[in-house]
C-alpha cells in the first residue's frame, strides 16, 4: 500500500501568513499538520511509499521537512506551477503522483486536515470492503451540512448517494479528504478525466473532490467510514483558531512571556518574547517580539515584531528581506 499526501495548495485566504510556509507546514497544537498523519503512516506495517505532492514554490519547504524525518519511504513530488491559476487541482495532483508512483492500494489524504480517527482503524475497514472507502465526519447539524459535500450511505457502510452543499441534506455525515483506491480501480481517473473532457472547464472536474466521488459512487461499490470527536480543515483564520483550541485543552506557550495577560486559546512558539501585552484566542509563531500590544483573534506569522499595535481578526507576517 502507498500514499499520496495532497500538499499543493497556495492557501491564499491566509495570507500572508501562507505567503511563504505550506498549510499543511503550520503550526498544529505546537506542530506541523502534516506530522499528525506521517506519524501515523510510518508505524502502519502495510505502506510502502509515502509520496507528498506540492508545488514548485514548497519545494525547498518539504524537502528540509523530510530531512528532519529521515525516511526513505519518502519520495516528493513536484507539480510544475509557480501560480494558483496553475494549480493541478485536488484530482490532478492524484493523477500527477500516480503517474510517478509505484502499483499498489492508495491512500489519499488531504495535508491540510487534521482527523482524529485512527488511520490504522481506516485502513481495515477499508481493506474488508475492498472498495472506494471515504473518511466522513459527521457535523454538529443539518444546517451546517449544508456547507459541505454530504454522503449518503446504507447500513453496511455503502454509499447511495453524494450532495454537494444541498440545501436539504440526507444527513450529517460530511466528507472529508481521505480516501482509500484498490489497485484494480486505479483507471477510474483516466475514465473520470475522458468523461468531463470537452464537457466542462477542467478547473471544475480537476479541482472538486466532491465531482469526482458522486461520479465514482454511481459506477463503483463506494463506502463511507464514519467517524466523529474532531476534524479540522485549517482554511480560514477562524478556522485555524478553532482547530486549535480543539486538539488541545490549554494554552501552549514555549516563548517568553513577562508582564503580560494572556487569555484562553493562546499559542506561543519558541523563541518568541512578548512584553507588556495582552494576547487571546490568537497564534503566535516562532521567533516574534511583541510588546505594549493587544493581540486577539488573531494569527501571527514567524519572526514578526509588534510594538504598540491593537491587532484584531488579524493575520500578519514579516517576509525576508
Amino acid at each position: 500500500m502507498n500514499s499520496i499526501i495532497l500538499a499543493g495548495g497556495y492557501a491564499t485566504r491566509l495570507w500572508p501568513v501562507t505567503k511563504e510556509k505550506a498549510k499543511p507546514l503550520l503550526p498544529l497544537g505546537g506542530k506541523p499538520i502534516l506530522s499528525y498523519i506521517l506519524d501515523e503512516l510510518e508505524e502502519l506495517p502495510e505502506m510502502d511509499k509515502i509520496y507528498i505532492t506540492t508545488n514548485e514554490r514548497f519545494e525547498s519547504s518539504f524537502r528540509n521537512y523530510l530531512k528532519e524525518r529521515e525516511e526513505e519511504r519518502y519520495e516528493l513530488l513536484i507539480e510544475k506551477q509557480e501560480a494558483e491559476e496553475e494549480k493541478y487541482g485536488a484530482i490532478g495532483g492524484i493523477i500527477n503522483a500516480l503517474e510517478s508512483g509505484e502499483k499498489g492500494d492508495y491512500l489519499v489524504i488531504g495535508g491540510d486536515n487534521h482527523y482524529s480517527f485512527e488511520i490504522k482503524e481506516f485502513v481495515n475497514f477499508a481493506l474488508k470492503k475492498g472498495g472506494v472507502t471515504n473518511a466522513c465526519f459527521e457535523v454538529e447539524s443539518i444546517d451546517e451540512a449544508k456547507n459541505y459535500g454530504i454522503v449518503d450511505f446504507d447500513e453496511n457502510g455503502k454509499i447511495r448517494d453524494f450532495q454537494e452543499k444541498p440545501e436539504q441534506p440526507k444527513s450529517r455525515m460530511a466528507s472529508t479528504a481521505f480516501y482509500y483506491f484498490p489497485e484494480n480501480i486505479l483507471e477510474i481517473f483516466e475514465e473520470y478525466i475522458e468523461y468531463w473532457d470537452g464537457r466542462i472547464s477542467k478547473e471544475k472536474y480537476l479541482d472538486e473532490p466532491g465531482r469526482f466521488l458522486a461520479w465514482t459512487s454511481e459506477r463503483y461499490d463506494c463506502y463511507a467510514f464514519p467517524f466523529k470527536g474532531t476534524w479540522a480543515d485549517v482554511g480560514t483564520r477562524q478556522g485555524y483558531l478553532r482547530a486549535e483550541k480543539e486538539i488541545r485543552k490549554e494554552n501552549i506557550v514555549r516563548g517568553q512571556v513577562k508582564d503580560s495577560e494572556i487569555g484562553e486559546n493562546v499559542t506561543i512558539l519558541k523563541d518568541t518574547e512578548v512584553k507588556n501585552s495582552e494576547i487571546e484566542n490568537s497564534i503566535i509563531f516562532e521567533d516574534c517580539d511583541i510588546e505594549s500590544s493587544m493581540i486577539k483573534d488573531s494569527i501571527v506569522g514567524e519572526g514578526t515584531e509588534i510594538e504598540d499595535l491593537d491587532l484584531r481578526e488579524g493575520l500578519v507576517k514579516k517576509f525576508q528581506d
